[in-house]
C-alpha cells in the first residue's frame, strides 16, 4: 500500500480479522461490495471518507477527530484494560464466553440478525460498568443461548434475549430522569 490511510486501513482489517467477519459479511453490513472491501484492504484502492466510514461502523468502531495535543491522552485510554470498569473479576470472563457462544453458533449455523444485534448488544455492555443485577442478568441470557451448544438457538429464544440485552444496554444508554413537573410556581408568583 503506498496511500496515506494505510495505518488506518491495516487497522480496520485487523478488526474484521479479529472479529471472524469475512469481506463478504462486512460487505453486507456495510453497504459496500466485497470487491471494494478487497481492493481497499490490498492497496488497490485508496479508500472515499463516506466508504470509510460505513467499513468502521460496520465493525462497531467510531472515526473521531482528536487534537495532536490530548492523542497521548486517548491512546492511553484506549489501550487500558477495558475490564477495569467491570465491579467483579468474573465478568471478563463471562463476556469471553457470550462472544465465543456467538461465534460457534454463527459457524455451525450461520449468521441471523438477531444474532448480530445479541453480538452487538454484548459489545456495548462490554464496555461499560455493570452493576451486579446487570451482570447476573446478562449471565443468564448466556447460560440460556449456550444450552443450545449443537443445534441452532429457536429464533423465539433468540428474539427473547436480544430483547433483554437491549432494555438492558437502552436503559444504561438513556438513564431515565426523575419525573419534573410541567411548571413550577416561583416564590414571586404569590397573587395567583
Amino acid at each position: 500500500m503506498s496511500y496515506p490511510s494505510e495505518e488506518l486501513v491495516r487497522t480496520v482489517q485487523a478488526k474484521r480479522t479479529q472479529e471472524r467477519i469475512s469481506q463478504r459479511a462486512l460487505a453486507d453490513r456495510s453497504g459496500l461490495t466485497q470487491a471494494h472491501i478487497s481492493q481497499i484492504e490490498t492497496g488497490r484502492l485508496e479508500p472515499g471518507l463516506s466508504s470509510f466510514i460505513q467499513m468502521v461502523r460496520a465493525l462497531d468502531l467510531e472515526l473521531v477527530l482528536v487534537p495532536k495535543k490530548l492523542l497521548p491522552a486517548v491512546e492511553g485510554v484506549l489501550h487500558s484494560n477495558a475490564n477495569d470498569f467491570s465491579p467483579e473479576e468474573g465478568s471478563s470472563n463471562l463476556f469471553v464466553k457470550a462472544e465465543r457462544m456467538v461465534s460457534a453458533q454463527r459457524k455451525r449455523h450461520g449468521s441471523s440478525a438477531t444474532l448480530d444485534r445479541i453480538a452487538e448488544y454484548l459489545r456495548f455492555l462490554k464496555q461499560v460498568h455493570l452493576s451486579k443485577t446487570d451482570l447476573t442478568l446478562v449471565n443468564d441470557v448466556v447460560d440460556v443461548l449456550r444450552s443450545y451448544r449443537a443445534e441452532p438457538i429457536p429464533q423465539s429464544v433468540l428474539e427473547n434475549s436480544a430483547g433483554v440485552l437491549q432494555g438492558l444496554r437502552n436503559r444504561i444508554a438513556h438513564p431515565t430522569e426523575a419525573p419534573r413537573p410541567a411548571y413550577a410556581l416561583e416564590d414571586e408568583d404569590d397573587d395567583a
